[in-house]
């Protein structure tokens, strides 16, 4: 880990010389004052390798994190200088021989309480290169006085490719600067390093493979086209499930259309999704359209009013560009039908498919793109039972049109206008201000500051928001707001369309100790504002389906405080549920947080058998993802595959019975602007931190308007999944709640007997292992999840056809 690497030296150069170091590892007492660490997981050592002043740096190298090491590898220096006032910087040597990507972070604090109490700041690491880091030491927290320093505390978190050496730890004042790297070492280890240009040309050689692959793919691609006999001189067309991602302009798969065209099977109130992908056959493509050709027609013998073609709506698919490879790994893609096992690796970076631009006329295709174009079909919740056949038409300037046949199946059933399973989601664009360092949090106030940015045009469509989030069955809500009446106003529009959601009355922390002073202090900030709060929602008529979440993944000390916090919110909002992800993975059974209703482990703490036991004392067990699990786990990352957003609300959630979902933001923006171009948009795709798509499923289109994302998509496909479990679980007890009913055993099941069916239906809500295994072990091949949800709606439809009634 100490092979000292390529660089890429970012000299930060001036003419004044500083006069405090701290340390310069160079002397026998500043190298007896370095904690030796030396774990599995980290070292920490005093080293003669990429050294910015003298001979010697402190080394400070990771392993890569995987689940079940130490999240936060750190360690403390003394601070030989105790009075830090007049100094307005401390100047940081960092050199980083791993990849990009990696945070380090300080805390500065004084010789007594806890470091995560000092002055803190975080800078994100630079690949393989130098940088100067300052950190700013205006801004002290109460906590922290700057007249009585002792600890110095470093630390990464989750590092992934972490080998970093310190250098030069200098207390700068006010108009003191530091000069460029030097000593004997510097010319060895970082000058003769510099050399961009070969950085330069593994970035060539990296995009060339990359094209090279996709050379590859779309030869094999269009010799399939040809294979299944299309004849079309201008246009190769594929087809995808909602379930895939389709790299444009790297590696893909895409089965090519065949005479039978693209189909679809849905509900009532139901949304379902397919992919065409549209290539260049020999020449470039421009103005590039896909339409429904007119209603679509019943195909049976008697007369039906026709599927609308305005309930079919085709909006070209839009990507975003990653730079850096991301600090986690996902799960390359499956193959449908293929029976592959899914393969975890890191991402590449490159363009990714994302959002759906719906606002986005005729589209150019060039060079070898492959396009793709998003049909999203509605079932209306009254359109008769059948198969509807129509067709789909490509078009494109001086070509001659397509048809491909297109068929849409509608269930005899229908679905809820809202979930089935309650969900806490956070909705309230902003960007992030974390390990940014500081040229990037005055990037975040800057976007933060212009009228014209996403996180400020979306406000003027808030209703139109509103209604969007919820026709992907969320509501309008935030886990963290504090006096956010906006909010309930919103709950109280979707309870006036009929589609109400959970909403939460405001967020809720625990008093510094349980003495009667601090109490009193938390009782006065706390209880009269959520008690605000209470009585806005009776008067809007939203009480009952209000919740308070507080206490966001705090630790098992802070426990009796918590505790007290809680029995004081049940006394003060009787009736109103206390949700938390505090880190209780008991939920409430061994642990002072009896009197919380809703625990919400990580999906990766949630364990089915504790979880049953605690409801059988009262309380909720949910969910929630963020920035983890990683993979095997499944998660909504922008490079995770799109079927593993429909898996965690689908068939996990099915087979898992959690009480309901949590997430922490949908809506984290650092763009500039908002998209009004495409298909390849200069949306910034990271979110949180390094992440790319955590904390974000949403993209602001033209002028602030909502646009959704392939993983918002899915998301909302797996909750109506879900639904289906919870129709056809309904649908079971009705029936064996009737078993011994004379009309029931006397009505003829449609291909079954009604043993068998009840055996099937048992089956089906266990969730076949195919589907599910357990957290860490589900498919990522489309066509097996399909196969699932389709026998579910045709065991629904054998019990309504029997029994005679219609949900």
């Amino acid at each position: 880990m100490k092979t000292p690497l390529l660089v890429l030296v970012l000299l930060v150069g001036a003419s004044a010389v500083a006069e405090t170091v701290l340390y310069d590892f160079e002397t026998d007492a500043e190298c007896a004052a370095v904690p030796t660490v030396s774990k599995n997981d980290f070292e920490v050592c005093v080293t003669n390798g990429l050294a910015t002043s003298g001979t010697h740096a402190l080394g400070f190298f990771c392993c890569p994190w995987e689940e079940g090491m130490g999240e936060w590898p750190s360690f403390t220096l003394p601070s030989p200088v105790g009075d830090w006032r007049g100094y307005d910087r401390l100047a940081v040597d960092v050199v980083n021989a791993g990849e990009e990507g990696d945070s380090l972070s300080i805390f500065i604090a004084g010789p007594d309480g806890r470091i995560q109490n000092g002055l803190a700041h975080t800078i994100r690491l630079p690949g393989k290169g130098f940088v100067r880091w300052f950190v700013p030491l205006k801004s002290w927290p109460r906590t922290t006085s700057p007249d009585n320093i002792a600890r110095i505390h470093f630390f990464a978190t989750r590092p992934q490719s972490f080998a970093v050496t310190l250098d030069r730890l200098t207390l700068l004042r006010e108009g003191e600067t530091l000069s460029a790297p030097s000593g004997p070492l510097v010319g060895r280890d970082l000058l003769l390093l510099v050399d961009a240009d070969r950085r330069k040309a593994r970035r060539m050689a990296a995009d060339s493979a990359a094209e090279m692959a996709h050379a590859r793919d779309y030869i094999r691609f269009r010799a399939n086209c040809l294979a299944v006999g299309q004849t079309s001189p201008d246009f190769l067309l594929g087809t995808a499930s909602s379930m895939e991602k389709v790299i444009p302009r790297g590696q893909f798969a895409v089965r090519p259309v065949t005479e039978d065209g693209l189909a679809l099977r849905l509900a009532g109130n139901e949304d379902e999704r397919v992919q065409l992908r549209v290539a260049p056959k020999d020449a470039d493509l421009e103005d590039v359209t896909v339409r429904l050709e007119a209603d679509l027609v019943f195909s049976g013998r008697d007369a039906r009013p026709p599927f609308s073609a305005a309930s079919v709506s085709v909006s070209p698919v839009g990507y975003v560009h990653t730079v850096r490879k991301p600090p986690y790994k996902v799960a390359a893609p499956v193959p449908p039908g293929s029976g592959a096992a899914r393969d975890i690796r890191t991402p590449d970076v490159g363009w990714w498919p994302d959002p759906i631009l719906g606002f986005l006329g005729p589209v150019a295709i060039r060079d070898l793109d492959v396009q793709g174009f998003w049909i999203r079909v509605h079932c209306p919740k009254d359109q008769p039972a059948g198969l509807y056949r129509g067709a789909l038409v490509v078009s494109a300037k001086g070509t001659e049109s397509v048809r491909i046949p297109f068929e849409v199946r509608v269930n005899g059933f229908r679905l809820g206008r809202t979930s089935a399973l309650p969900l806490a989601v956070t909705f309230g664009p902003s960007p992030t201000f974390q390990s940014e360092g500081p040229e990037g949090v005055a990037a975040a106030k800057a976007r933060q500051a212009d009228p014209l940015s996403p996180v400020n045009l979306w406000r003027k469509h808030e209703r139109e928001w509103v209604s969007f989030l919820a026709d992907y069955l969320i509501p309008t809500d935030s886990l963290y707001h504090r006096t956010g009446t906006n909010f309930l106003f919103a709950a109280r529009q979707l309870r006036d369309e009929g589609r109400p959601g959970w909403i939460n009355l405001g967020y809720w922390t625990f008093p510094g100790s349980t003495n009667e002073a601090d109490m009193a202090s938390w009782r006065e900030k706390t209880i009269p504002r959520l008690q605000a709060m209470r009585d806005l929602a009776a008067e809007l008529g939203i009480l009952d389906r209000a919740y308070c979440y507080g206490c966001d993944e705090v630790s098992v000390g802070t426990f009796p405080a918590v505790a007290a916090a809680a029995r004081e919110l049940k006394s003060a909002l009787p009736g109103v549920p206390l949700l938390t992800t505090a880190s209780d993975y008991s939920f409430g059974m061994a642990s002072p947080l009896s009197d919380i209703d809703g625990f919400a482990p990580h999906t990766s703490k949630y364990d089915l058998a504790k979880a049953e036991a605690a409801r059988e004392v009262g309380h909720r067990v949910w969910w929630y993802i963020c920035c983890q699990p990683h993979a095997p786990y499944a998660n909504m990352f922008l490079e995770c595959p799109a079927i593993e957003a429909r898996l965690l609300m689908g068939a996990q959630s099915v087979r898992m019975r959690p009480d309901g979902f949590l997430y922490y933001a949908i809506s984290l923006w650092n763009s500039e602007r908002c998209i009004d171009a495409g298909p390849f948009t200069d949306w910034e795709p990271r979110s949180w931190t390094t992440y790319h798509g955590d904390g974000s499923w949403t993209c602001a289109g033209p002028d602030g308007t909502p646009l959704p994302t392939i993983r918002l998509e899915n998301f909302r496909d797996g909750l109506e999944d879900y639904a289906y479990a919870m129709l056809l679980e309904q649908k079971l007890r009705e029936v064996e709640g009737a078993a011994g009913s004379t009309a029931l055993n006397g009505r003829r099941w449609p291909s079954t007997t009604m043993e068998t069916w009840v055996q099937r239906a048992k089956e089906a809500l266990a969730v076949p292992t195919s589907v599910v295994a357990s957290m860490t072990d589900f498919t990522g091949d489309p066509t097996v999840l399909y196969r699932w949800r389709d026998d579910m709606a045709d065991l629904i439809e054998e019990a309504i056809a029997t029994t005679g009634d219609t949900p």
